[in-house]
């Protein structure tokens, strides 16, 4: 009996340490899942794989602080990679360097410079951690001191807002060279002609602006009678051009022309590079390459009953020209295959990427397909016209194409190729076959390639910068800047 109830007061001591044991238990587990719940979240806010500054989201990857007026120009939203390279332009004794030349070095492996090395970069550039620190030297040629085409006058038909936009690029090939370029535009209504005048004058351009009510067809060939009443004693040339037409190097130009005859009627010009195109508007010279007439054929069908006859039959501009030459005179076309209009659509890398000599001009480069001839042609301005599409390949497989882009192609290509990569699109049915009698020989289209293309240059000082962006909407853009100097 009293052990009975000596034993009672010792069970009830046990049930209550295992129940405080299961309090504390649940005590502990709603702490820890607290803890879990409510602190996991900043555990993952703390260590962010991005930053936001300025509304630009920056990948950790990126090593540096970028130039934010650089990120809002390009108009980066999301920044995967930044890297910087200095490219050392060496002027070579040879004047016959390849289009492409190949270097051991790699474009994106970075390289521990020796501290001993006479061409150490300066402070500033060592703090920047995005910066490749072994600069790369290239040979180019050496540029021509001074061009003198005082002998050919351009003519072009266009409205004086497209005149303003096309003067930057007006000025890589007729800036101080003497060269005069006349533009008959539609009447100014906001009076602005004097500010375009100014800023040709500024840029070097000799421009000559004529107001015309004419239509833009009939406007576009009464350039030819202009061009002829506006020769001068040294005149050997007129080259009736659209507004976005770009020459890559007046003094390659000034030597072509240099190859005819031009004491003789003559008529120069480039074909389409589609047949098709052929077959719609003839075979002519087309009026985005560039069409030039010597003197005396510029003489001849200015002549008043030649030139009226002409003016009056209702076809374009340059294929009016066309059919006045070969209804009018004895003259015939002959075509230069460096003349390009370029009736291509979309992407043209291929063509600009093909490692061939460069053209003597380039068209639609703003509507057809987009790239900005005169940030394309800033470096120009450190190496000279001859380094504008050169080709460097690297070690490692990239391949810069000077003021277009820096790519790889997703499977090694033979280095004794002659195959440009078809690439762009065409018009009016166009095929493979469309483009072989100008372009040819073609290969097809690399998907994979990894492509820069560039987006903005500049002129800095004694530099030209340069950058090539490849653009990923889903991971991020990244960013290959180029800083040239001259060694």
């Amino acid at each position: 009996m009293l052990s009975k109830v000596g034993e009672k007061p010792h069970a009830m001591g046990a049930s209550r340490v295992w129940k405080k044991k299961i309090l504390r238990f649940t005590v502990v587990f709603c702490l820890v899942a607290s803890f879990t719940f409510f602190l996991w979240p900043q555990i993952e806010y703390r260590q962010p794989a991005t930053d936001t500054v300025s509304n630009i989201t920056i990948s950790s990857d990126v090593k540096c602080e970028p130039d934010l007026d650089v990120l809002h120009r390009l108009n980066v939203q999301k920044l995967k990679q930044y890297t910087r390279r200095e490219i050392i332009a060496v002027p070579s004794a040879s004047d016959t360097l390849p289009m492409r030349q190949k270097l051991p070095i790699s474009l994106f492996e970075q390289k521990q410079k020796s501290t001993n090395s006479p061409d150490r970069l300066s402070a500033q550039q060592l703090q920047d951690d995005c910066m490749i620190p072994e600069p790369v030297s290239v040979q180019v040629s050496t540029p021509p001191r001074h061009v003198d085409a005082s002998h050919i006058d351009f003519g072009v038909a266009t409205t004086l807002g497209r005149l303003n936009e096309s003067l930057d690029a007006f000025s890589h090939w007729a800036g101080n060279t003497k060269t005069r370029i006349f533009a008959l535009i539609e009447p100014d209504k906001d009076k602005r002609t004097h500010e375009v005048q100014a800023k040709a004058d500024s840029l070097g351009v000799n421009l000559y602006i004529t107001e015309s009510d004419e239509e833009y067809q009939r406007r576009y060939f009464t350039l030819v009678s202009h061009l002829g009443k506006n020769v001068r004693p040294q005149t050997r040339w007129s080259c009736v051009i659209d507004d976005d037409t770009f020459f890559m190097s007046m003094a390659d130009l000034v030597k072509s022309l240099a190859e005819y005859d031009d004491s003789q009627p003559v008529y120069v010009g480039g074909l389409s590079e589609s047949i098709p195109q052929i077959g719609v508007f003839g075979l002519m010279g087309f009026g985005g390459a560039g069409v030039f007439l010597s003197r005396p054929l510029v003489q001849e069908i200015s002549k008043p009953e030649i030139f009226e006859a002409c003016l009056n039959t209702d076809h374009t501009g340059d294929r009016r020209i066309s059919l006045c030459v070969y209804q009018h005179t004895f003259t015939r076309l002959t075509v230069n295959h460096r003349l390009r209009q370029l009736d291509i659509q979309g992407d043209v890398s291929g063509f600009f990427e093909s490692g061939r000599p460069p053209p003597l001009s380039v068209h639609h480069w703003k509507s057809w397909y987009h790239m900005d001839m005169a940030k394309l042609s800033t470096v120009s301005n450190l190496c000279g016209d001859s380094c504008l599409l050169r080709q460097w390949e690297f070690g490692d497989g990239w391949i810069l194409t000077n003021g277009f882009s820096v790519m790889k192609y997703s499977k090694e290509v033979d280095p004794n190729d002659k195959t440009m990569e078809l690439t762009w699109e065409g018009q009016n049915g166009a095929v493979h076959e469309s483009f072989l009698h100008a372009l040819g020989p073609l290969r097809p289209k690399d998907w994979d390639k990894f492509s820069y293309l560039l987006e903005d240059s500049a002129l800095d000082g004694n530099q030209v910068r340069q950058w090539y962006v490849h653009r990923d909407e889903e991971k991020g853009d990244q960013i290959l800047e180029l800083i040239w100097r001259t060694g």
